[in-house]
């Protein structure tokens, strides 16, 4: 085919076709949709996403168990000296508190002190101490901590 052909053939084609009617209900949204699209279903989204994330908040998966072995306690004086350097940057030196929580006077039990420093928890690092210098460190909490 020629272009001398070609063009006459596809105007042709266009000037004859049927116009097609504009369907207004068709093409125009329900009037209701927009305030659904953008009140409800954010607002429904929210609550679902809160509801599982407080569901999983409250059930606890991650948090750890104190073990069953027995606590052993070294050197409360070597202890407080420990505590004071590794620490006190963030329960105090007096273990009055501070961005950690106080220890002075709470009702902690060796045990879960224990566990908190095995396992961390909140901003607290696992392990800050381990060993024999754990030990020590657990026995000058156990001076402080209340009976």
């Amino acid at each position: 085919m020629t272009a001398s052909v070609y063009v006459p053939l596809t105007l042709a084609r266009v000037t004859s076709a049927e116009t097609k009617r504009y369907d207004r209900r068709v093409s125009r949204p329900e009037s209701r949709w927009p305030l659904r699209r953008i009140v409800v279903l954010p607002l429904a989204l929210f609550i679902v996403v809160s509801a599982a994330t407080f569901t999983l908040a409250k059930l606890h998966l991650a948090k750890p168990e104190s073990s069953a072995a027995p606590v052993t306690l070294g050197d409360a004086v070597r202890g407080q000296a420990i505590f004071k350097q590794t620490c006190g940057g963030c329960h105090g030196m007096n273990a009055e508190g501070g961005v950690g929580p106080r220890l002075a006077g709470a009702q902690i039990t060796v045990a879960a002190a224990k566990t908190q420093i095995d396992n961390g928890g909140g901003i607290m690092p696992a392990k800050l101490v381990s060993g024999s210098r754990e030990d020590d460190v657990l026995a000058y909490l156990a001076t402080i901590f209340a009976k």
